[in-house]
């Protein structure tokens, strides 16, 4: 079994407990009486905890086997997921999240970016990753017992200890300007699929059922993307117009009640946000320099714009004007004269 197949299967198992934390932990925040100042804050010390250990779990990766740190990532994730059920003092989720968050992404990239050097494989990881959201979803939906969802976290720890990991020395390098504005914009990609779950809940239906739905017929979406569109379409030629069609989507979203017409909505929106998330996903394991160096970088860049936008909301403390303001960095990628080279 290839070192690739190994590693999606680790993505598959790992993916259910870190879907449940990090989609639904807004949404069990908000249940648990956090007002929407909180969860900001909430979030905004997690990221600034997170700029410490993914340059302490990077600079780690390069000197020790990864597989140490990742079992290390996913029984933090199973504290934290048991804890968010258990106990009332959520502040002591931050740290707990945070380690288990940030000793698994920079792992993931650094290893995308050494092994997934093709549109066919980032598919395929992809794939293994959708597979996992999609069935966590309905876990959510059935309340199934958690014990169910620690077991599969744990079995993500066997294929690890097969899984070959080489090393290079850390060194960083500078990330191309267009690159960095890039990275920049997306982040109001990934903070509006944060926050959209808190939207549903708080706007559309107080149900966790209602929310699960939802996202599983987003995620039924992104696999018929991968398997039927994804691989045909020509994503640098067509990023741009499908981009602004994912922005024009997400406006309807945000001016649309019912929630039927919702659910047509999450399946539009789950073609189209993958098709934002192939892209990134191309940009940023389109790397030639050190590969450590790199993702330190590219994480600080990450965490660092994500701790300013909130903050920036905080003192707005507004839901509805953040997830525009969100929409309208996706809409400013479209504006850029040429990304393309980023990705071919």
């Amino acid at each position: 079994m290839s070192n690739i197949r190994k590693y999606n299967i680790f993505i598959f198992f790992s993916t259910f407990i870190r879907n449940i934390l990090e989609i639904y932990s807004i949404v069990y925040l908000y249940q648990k009486g956090f007002n929407y100042q909180s969860i900001l804050l909430f979030y905004i010390l997690l990221y600034i905890l997170g700029i410490f250990i993914s340059s302490i779990t990077i600079y780690l990766s390069s000197i020790i086997k990864v597989k140490y740190i990742l079992i290390f990532s996913i029984l933090m994730s199973i504290i934290s997921y048991y804890l968010l059920y258990k106990i009332n003092n959520y502040y002591l989720l931050i740290p707990l999240l945070s380690l288990s968050m940030f000793t698994y992404h920079p792992i993931r990239h650094l290893y995308g970016i050494k092994n997934l050097n093709n549109r066919i494989d980032i598919g395929n990881n992809l794939i293994f990753m959708y597979l996992a959201l999609f069935l966590s979803n309905i876990i959510v939906i059935k309340k199934i017992n958690i014990l169910y969802v620690i077991l599969l976290s744990i079995l993500s720890i066997i294929p690890l200890f097969f899984i070959e990991d080489k090393k290079e020395k850390f060194k960083i390098n500078k990330i191309k300007k267009d690159k960095i504005i890039y990275f920049i914009l997306d982040q109001g990609r990934v903070l509006f699929l944060l926050f959209e779950p808190l939207y549903l809940y708080i706007y559309i239906s107080s149900k966790i059922s209602y929310i699960g739905l939802f996202n599983i017929i987003l995620t039924l979406a992104s696999i018929i993307y991968i398997y039927l569109i994804g691989k045909y379409l020509n994503l640098i030629k067509c990023f741009k117009y499908l981009n602004i069609i994912f922005v024009i989507i997400l406006l309807l979203k945000l001016n649309i009640n019912d929630k039927n017409i919702l659910l047509i909505i999450a399946f539009l929106e789950g073609l189209l946000s993958k098709t934002s998330e192939l892209y990134s996903t191309r940009i940023l394991y389109r790397n030639k320099d050190n590969t450590y160096g790199y993702v330190f970088i590219s994480e600080i860049i990450f965490l660092l714009t994500r701790i300013i936008i909130l903050i920036i909301m905080y003192y707005i403390n507004n839901l509805i004007i953040m997830l525009y303001i969100l929409i309208f960095m996706i809409f400013l990628i479209s504006t850029k004269k040429n990304t393309s080279y980023l990705v071919s």
